[in-house]
């Protein structure tokens, strides 16, 4: 009989509007990831205590490698609460990591790093009730528009500076809500007015040429899961077995990318498949040496409590592996049909121009406003990431 494992996992949510108090961080960066269900112990073999079990691809900070027996590692979950010893055969290191390198420590953890979280039980036999479990924790109005952390931005660009990526390209990743006219072209079209907004215009300068380019990593119809087949990919421009994002970021060399998922992958992929593919988007931009900026998408009027669900795990993943996240689904929810179309879920037109901020009737619709909360999360995290 398979044995049901129990976990108490704490209460972990993004409050990181300034309005809000002190954001939750990040203790260190996060440099690997579970592969599978693993308990953390007080000590490097399997004859310690269990400190808590982990789903799979939860982040942690590795720390040191046991002094007696290196195939332990000790580390502690982003959120600084717990703490222990994992098998490192079961974790993902982040490129960089060479587990041999690590310093040795012989260290029995008293416990939890902070104060003692709130917790709840959770059935982890059914991954999909642990997800949504972890999910349903965040709520999506404490998010900021704007990101007020970058978390590894600065590492992944520093690293991708010695692979050559072009500082002043940036990527566009997602469905059809990223194609066509309106989604940053504007930019790099000089078809705009940036009005009360004028400090963004050091952002435009740096991204402009890249801003009007037509991304191969975004399509109508695409989702997280298709972006990494190669059956996506534009067979004119695109290698044989090149996955769309992999095209899109050789031929684009992009230093930072903008990721949306969810209007399509709600009704393509469970949400178990749409963490897991959107983990590997991330995974794979933050190994190419591209900044990824991930994005809340907008709410699909027929499916809103589907929405609100795909986008509480966008949000986990950006904390999970520590990148920066743009809620644009916060920014759209006051606009009259949440900034949606006709079609119920395309995000509306301008009234004037999608690069129009002079106008705040032009700002009460979904493309103009896209492009705003775009272009001040890309500044934040292009000065953070480079020291500008």
């Amino acid at each position: 009989m398979r044995r049901r494992a129990r976990l108490m996992f704490p209460l972990m949510l993004l409050a990181l509007l300034a309005a809000a108090g002190a954001p939750l961080r990040a203790q260190g960066l996060v440099n690997a990831w579970t592969t599978v269900g693993l308990n953390l112990r007080t000590g490097p073999g399997e004859d310690y205590e269990i400190v808590v079990s982990l789903p799979a691809q939860t982040g942690l900070v590795v720390e040191a490698r046991g002094a007696d027996d290196a195939d332990w590692v000790l580390g502690h979950t982003v959120d600084g609460r717990w703490r222990g010893w994992a098998l490192a055969a079961l974790l993902f290191f982040d490129l960089g990591v060479e587990v041999d390198a690590l310093p040795t420590s012989d260290e029995i953890p008293a416990g939890p790093l902070e104060e003692e979280p709130i917790y709840e039980v959770v059935d982890l036999a059914d991954g999909a009730d642990f997800l949504v479990a972890r999910a349903s924790k965040v709520d999506l109005m404490d998010v900021p528009v704007v990101p007020d952390w970058t978390g590894d931005s600065a590492r992944i660009y520093v690293r991708g500076q010695t692979l050559d990526r072009d500082a002043r390209v940036v990527s566009k990743v997602g469905d059809c809500n990223s194609v066509g006219g309106f989604f940053l072209h504007p930019f790099g079209q000089d078809r705009y007015d940036l009005g009360a907004y004028a400090e963004l215009q050091a952002v435009i300068d740096q991204f402009a040429a890249s801003m009007d380019t037509q991304s191969y990593a975004a399509y109508t119809g695409l989702n997280a899961q298709a972006v990494l087949d190669s059956t996506w990919a534009n067979p004119n421009v695109c290698e044989p077995g090149e996955s769309a994002l992999a095209c899109e970021y050789r031929a684009h060399n992009p230093a930072f990318a903008v990721i949306m998922f969810g209007t399509n992958d709600m009704i393509s992929l469970t949400p178990q498949q749409f963490d897991h593919a959107l983990r590997r988007i991330v995974l794979e931009t933050k190994d190419a040496g591209i900044v990824p900026i991930l994005s809340t998408f907008p709410t699909h009027l027929a499916i809103p409590e589907e929405s609100v669900l795909y986008n509480q795990i966008v949000v986990l993943i950006a904390r999970d592996m520590n990148v920066p996240l743009i809620n644009l689904w916060r920014a759209l929810e006051p606009l009259e049909d949440r900034g949606i179309g006709g079609d119920g879920y395309h995000l509306n037109g301008p009234l004037t121009g999608a690069g129009d901020f002079a106008s705040e009737a032009n700002l009460e619709r979904g493309q103009p406003l896209r492009n705003l909360v775009t272009l001040q999360a890309l500044d934040v995290v292009w000065r953070a990431a480079t020291g500008e």
